[in-house]
């Protein structure tokens, strides 16, 4: 667990020549993503004696909270939507968590949702749910974490902070402290198309169904550990644009990260033309993770 931090940052060369973009690449944490982070930060908060845990998850919490239990030698249940990738299912069971398969595309309250199952999980077993979805920790983990490491490695040369947003913890927490040492930052987020963020930060409302096949990034309608008042714009991206830039990255960069650093990477090329200064991201996971979806 103390392996989990000081990921290293990158400029984007060949994408952005001419421009200067970096990414932290949180997929070289140890369990896979920038989850054990929030994970490391939320079992320490659990209450004392309890040794079961379980979460909902796309698939990154729940590897990261595997992990950790077979660390901590805890029995760990994960929740996923069945559109996972069969590399994440497998990642999550090889660390011995138990894996309930759920419906994807059914209302957060609905019996056979990903989160309903861990609620009850957890009720019925006295488990400690991390509710990364809900809860005040996820913010908090990235606000004492995640940002202070970014800030120093950059020397707080940041003009824009540019985030996928999923359960909204890492863009509120990461957001949060650097408005709070500089204001004049500009923090905005990346999500796939009819999400639910960008209407909740600018009001805007676009016609259309919510679907995508990027795992990580939107939602149906915003997360309680999502601060709308840290973010200043969200910009939508199609799917197809996203692992475009999947695979741009790859070929071009030398990064073989995930569907969500595709699609903020795909969100910062339509920004770029609009913006001034440096552009910082987050590159959450790795592409490993999605070689029989993405590639």
């Amino acid at each position: 667990m103390e392996a989990i931090g000081n990921t290293p940052i990158v400029q984007l060369q060949r994408l952005f020549r001419g421009h200067d973009v970096v990414a932290k690449l949180e997929f070289m944490n140890p369990g896979g993503s920038i989850k054990d982070r929030m994970v490391r930060y939320m079992l320490r908060h659990r209450p004392d004696g309890v040794e079961h845990v379980v979460e909902s998850s796309s698939g990154n919490t729940g590897a990261s909270l595997a992990m950790a239990a077979a660390v901590h030698g805890l029995r760990c249940d994960v929740t996923l939507p069945d559109r996972t990738s069969v590399e994440k299912i497998k990642r999550i069971e090889a660390y011995g968590a138990e894996v309930h398969m759920c419906v994807a595309d059914v209302p957060e309250a609905h019996e056979r949702s990903y989160y309903s199952m861990a609620e009850r999980i957890a009720a019925e077993h006295g488990a400690f749910q991390l509710d990364q979805y809900r809860s005040e920790l996820n913010r908090q983990a990235h606000y004492t974490d995640t940002a202070p490491e970014m800030w120093f490695q950059l020397d707080g040369r940041i003009d824009y902070f540019v985030c996928g947003v999923g359960s909204g913890g890492t863009i509120s927490g990461i957001g949060r402290y650097l408005k709070d040492r500089d204001p004049r930052i500009t923090v905005i987020g990346i999500e796939p198309l009819h999400s639910a963020y960008r209407e909740a930060v600018t009001g805007q409302k676009e016609d259309g169904d919510y679907g995508t096949v990027i795992e990580g990034v939107g939602k149906r309608k915003p997360s309680g550990a999502f601060d709308a008042s840290v973010v200043d714009d969200v910009i939508q991206v199609q799917d197809e644009l996203a692992l475009q830039y999947c695979k741009r990255l790859a070929r071009e960069e030398g990064i073989l990260a995930g569907g969500s650093s595709g699609c903020v990477t795909a969100g910062i090329a339509q920004l770029l033309p609009k913006l001034s200064g440096r552009v910082v991201t987050i590159f959450p996971d790795s592409g490993v993770n999605y070689l029989s979806k993405y590639f």
